[in-house]
């Protein structure tokens, strides 16, 4: 359904001519959320805001699936999220990652292989750098239990430009609960991640949807008395890894890194954080590096979360077709500032196309290796 039948439906139901119910909130929750409708929208109306609001009433009106609600649970405490993940990576070394929908549990996609442990949240550390100001490093769930290369990457980086890069520890940002109704729960993590962040001089993410998140605080906490001026405060200090260093000024990169690269924009890093020129200019910078732009770059990869997992029809023909337009350029890899769209790229593309983080050719462009970078992490934890 296209939005404009979904603004029908949304108004119908502020208005009373539609009831809540079960078909109602699988109708909005059919939407990526990638906000394509509302930059294209010559009248500006907020289409994703209003989808965000219908979707809560209706989670107040019906609650949510008991799937769902287990998930945004074990997400909302670290440590359920620990056993949960330590779970994953038992299924995973036993080859069950792959399983058919069962109790409502939906397949899985392609992912690198769980680690032991959670590195980041877990073990707040520091690593001296030389600069002035100390930052924090939001790690994020995905970052800080999947994709740990790219976090030791972006580590790595922020020192190698003279950060005292910290490692606090935060809970899960609250975009996934804030996107399927659950408002209070959002705010209560985003009242914790701001007791944990309001100290530092500069927040951040190598996760688009967890910056778009925390650049949104000061809006979800507008209506709290006790939080919504710190709320302002810790938005305006939050950067996307590329944003920072882009903004900031960084070191340039001597290794050349020897690299055709096209880059998929996250649609919460390019459409909600305004960031699109920031990863370009990244990976431009690296020597060796030819970046090549594919067809409609910002256009939505069908990942958006967990729609690759509920809707996994809808996202396969998004997938096949933001596929293609890689393939198309011939590139040897893509770069993507979001571990959403890079689980749902190497999904896709299998593995004739390399899927990375542009923070982590940076770091190849600085000499690093995966081993040094593990070295550092560890020596920092």
């Amino acid at each position: 359904m296209a939005a404009r039948g979904k603004i029908a439906l949304v108004e119908g139901l502020s208005e009373g001519a539609i009831r809540p119910s079960r078909r109602l909130q699988a109708r909005l929750e059919d939407c990526l959320l990638c906000a394509a409708c509302a930059q294209n929208c010559p009248s500006l109306v907020p289409t994703t805001k209003l989808f965000l609001e219908a979707r809560a009433h209706l989670a107040r009106a019906l609650g949510q699936p008991a799937w769902l609600r287990l998930f945004l649970l074990g997400l909302s405490n670290p440590g359920l999220l620990g056993l949960g993940m330590r779970g994953m990576r038992w299924l995973q070394l036993a080859g069950l990652t792959a399983w058919h929908a069962t109790a409502g549990l939906p397949n899985l996609p392609a992912h690198p292989a769980f680690p032991p442990r959670g590195k980041w949240s877990t073990s707040p550390g520091a690593n001296p750098g030389s600069g002035a100001g100390v930052v924090a490093y939001f790690a994020g769930c995905f970052m800080n239990w999947v994709y740990a290369d790219v976090a030791r990457a972006t580590q790595f980086v922020l020192t190698k430009n003279g950060c005292r890069v910290e490692a606090p520890p935060v809970h899960c940002c609250g975009m996934p609960h804030r996107s399927y109704g659950g408002v209070e729960a959002s705010r209560r993590l985003a009242r914790r991640n701001i007791d944990a962040l309001r100290r530092y001089d500069a927040v951040i993410t190598d996760c688009a949807t967890c910056g778009a998140a925390l650049k949104e605080y000061g809006e979800w906490l507008a209506g709290d008395p006790e939080y919504a001026e710190e709320a302002r405060s810790v938005s305006r200090r939050v950067f996307d890894i590329c944003e920072f260093l882009v903004e900031h000024g960084f070191l340039p990169p001597k290794t050349a890194v020897n690299l055709r690269v096209t880059y998929h924009e996250p649609c919460h890093l390019g459409r909600t954080q305004g960031v699109k020129q920031q990863p370009r200019k990244v990976l431009c910078a690296v020597p060796g590096v030819e970046l090549v732009e594919m067809t409609n770059a910002d256009a939505c990869c069908g990942g958006a979360g967990l729609f690759s997992l509920t809707h996994p029809d809808l996202a396969e023909g998004i997938g096949a077709e933001k596929a293609a337009s890689i393939r198309a350029t011939a590139a040897r890899a893509v770069a993507s500032g979001c571990p959403s769209c890079m689980r749902q790229l190497r999904s896709y593309l299998g593995g004739n196309v390399a899927v990375c983080h542009p923070v982590e050719l940076l770091a190849l462009g600085y000499g690093s290796t995966q081993a040094e970078r593990t070295e550092q992490a560890e020596q920092a934890g």
